[in-house]
């Protein structure tokens, strides 16, 4: 009897132990749990401690709020001009509404992966190689702004799309390496019909330049001769007339001193006047081709002694 009172005892402890540890709920902390009563959802229990009964209240399970790596399978996509890509994704994602994310969908993830894959192709499909090629951080930004309200719906947010690898095929790879150097072929070409166009452009500019230069040169060079000969002109003239000026200066002091010199001698007007018809007499036979007569030349046959000589010149004629 005591043995099955023990036994019994036994039995309940464990029950109650069991039913105790049914009651206990320990959320980790980044993580929620969600509580069903009879398969109907209750409410989203938070990290922490929290006691439910056992036969009412049920946990499904947890849900993890943390932010989420995921890679995605490379897929095949088809460009603009028809090439065939594959192409890596990364996802980093989060559950924003634990309710949507477990009872809205079968698999919310699953869900995001179709619609990344999905609206990746349409993105791609927009664009030639070339453009894939060089625009991954474009095609992330195109590809977050199509899917980030369609996971909304699922309970998930999208906090980065990133595009990994694009690889295609070799004889792509060919072909593209060929295209490379056929276009750097005809950009060297074009530079060096550019580098040449403007080394004979520099050079026309260069002998317009040295012929306008030269001809500047020759201008001011005339223009200069030109202002030293009108000044050695200038010059000449200022010479010639200071020569006549002290030549005529010395004449009218050469006559002023003779003036005075008759003034001052004892000669009377018979003497004067012979000495005159003695220089004229040397004056016409000279060379000169013009002979100056006094006003008063026919006053001096009145004198006797110039009649005389006048006479006398005729008798010898």
């Amino acid at each position: 009897m005591i043995i099955l009172n023990i036994l019994i005892f036994i039995i309940v402890l464990v029950l109650v132990l069991v039913l105790i540890s049914k009651m206990v709920i320990i959320v980790q902390q980044g993580e929620v749990k969600i509580v069903e009563s009879f398969g109907k959802y209750v409410k989203t229990i938070d990290p922490g401690l929290h006691f439910l009964i056992p036969v009412l209240y049920k946990v499904r399970g947890k849900v993890s709020l943390k932010q989420t790596p995921l890679e995605i399978e490379s897929q095949s996509v088809i460009t603009r001009d028809n090439v065939i890509v594959e192409v890596d994704e990364a996802i980093k994602y989060h559950v924003t509404d634990v309710r949507a994310f477990v009872y809205d969908n079968e698999d919310s993830v699953t869900s995001m992966i179709q619609d990344c894959q999905s609206n990746l192709r349409g993105i791609i499909g927009k664009m030639d190689l070339n453009e894939v090629l060089n625009g991954t951080e474009e095609i992330n930004v195109s590809l977050f702004e199509s899917v980030k309200d369609i996971t909304a719906g699922y309970g998930l947010s999208i906090d980065r799309i990133n595009i990994g690898e694009i690889s295609v095929s070799d004889e792509i790879v060919n072909s593209m390496n060929k295209l490379i150097t056929a276009s750097r072929d005809k950009e060297s070409t074009i530079t060096i019909s550019e580098g040449r166009k403007q080394s004979i452009i520099l050079d026309s500019e260069a002998n317009a330049s040295q012929m306008q230069i030269d001809a500047e040169a020759r201008a001011k060079q005339t223009k200069i001769d030109a202002e030293a000969r009108a000044e050695r002109t200038k010059i000449d003239a200022d010479a010639e007339a200071e020569r006549i000026r002290i030549t005529t200066e010395a004449e009218r002091q050469r006559i002023l001193a003779l003036n005075k010199a008759i003034k001052e001698s004892d000669l009377n007007e018979q003497a004067l006047a012979y000495l005159g018809i003695e220089a004229f007499k040397q004056v016409v036979r000279s060379d000169t081709n013009t002979v100056i007569l006094p006003s008063n030349m026919t006053e001096l046959g009145n004198i006797p002694v110039v009649k005389e000589l006048w006479n006398a010149q005729d008798t010898k004629d």
